[in-house]
């Protein structure tokens, strides 16, 4: 998992909140790098080692990466985090048979040097797999713009990356993203799952700082932050099931191969 989460309070609360939900992908992201088993794969940006576990249990010889302490620090020991982050990995050319990377390169600065990074590592013939969140608002995005909007808080500045190293956060955009750094055969398609959670999943993620909301929860004044909580409640009450947050939710994968 990539940058901002450079804090033993952040990283727990997105364990213990927001790891879970991104987990839905899993099943997908191990069908598209196909046997694993007795292969050298790399999770890049491994967060807490959720995924690093599954590859593991598939009996795969897991290099697992990740920049943040405090997200090694959560992993378990046995897993054998190392330090490191797109677009610089810590490996050698070809080093790896298959590579994957789960919601992190929509969070970094050079997307596209990232790809190119994880395409370098892996030995021709070998898969490159990346997940990302699609552009426009899910249940969750229309819940806190609602939140938002009800409570008046004042949200920080959003930062866009430049034209020349940016993408659309579309099937077709990061299918274009992984065929620009050489890989063919490219395959692109949006993965759908449901997570079911406690009713106060979302609000405890926020409020341990978690992702742009965390950040804008936290710049808010007290009683606009009672206010986003009041509206909350108000909103995830439509949203139960028998008493559990039920999240429609989706991602955008693609699966490319190293050429050569």
């Amino acid at each position: 998992m990539s940058g901002g989460w450079n804090d033993p309070g952040v990283a727990a609360a997105y364990a213990e909140t927001f790891a879970p939900l991104c987990a839905g992908v899993h099943p997908a992201v191990l069908a598209a790098l196909g046997d694993v088993a007795g292969r050298r794969v790399l999770d890049a940006g491994a967060g807490t080692g959720t995924l690093t576990h599954r590859l593991a249990a598939a009996d795969a010889q897991v290099v697992a990466v990740e920049p943040d302490p405090a997200m090694r620090a959560l992993a378990d020991a046995s897993l054998g985090l190392v330090e490191g982050a797109l677009p610089a990995l810590p490996l050698s050319d070809d080093a790896v048979d298959a590579a994957a990377s789960v919601f992190v390169v929509n969070h970094l600065d050079d997307p596209r040097a990232a790809v190119a990074d994880l395409t370098r590592v892996t030995r021709s013939g070998g898969r490159v797999v990346v997940t990302i969140w699609p552009s426009g608002a899910n249940v969750q995005g229309r819940l806190w713009e609602q939140v938002l909007a009800e409570a008046g808080a004042v949200r920080p500045p959003g930062v866009r990356l430049p034209a020349d190293r940016d993408f659309s956060r579309t099937v077709e955009g990061l299918a274009d993203l992984l065929a620009g750094a050489g890989l063919v055969d490219v395959r692109a398609r949006e993965v759908a799952w449901t997570h079911a959670c406690p009713p106060d999943t979302l609000w405890r993620g926020a409020a341990g700082g978690v992702g742009g909301i965390g950040v804008t929860l936290r710049a808010q004044t007290p009683e606009v932050q009672q206010a986003m909580r009041a509206a909350h409640d108000r909103h995830v009450a439509d949203l139960l099931v028998d008493g559990t947050l039920r999240l429609e939710t989706s991602a955008v994968l693609a699966v490319g191969v190293v050429a050569g």
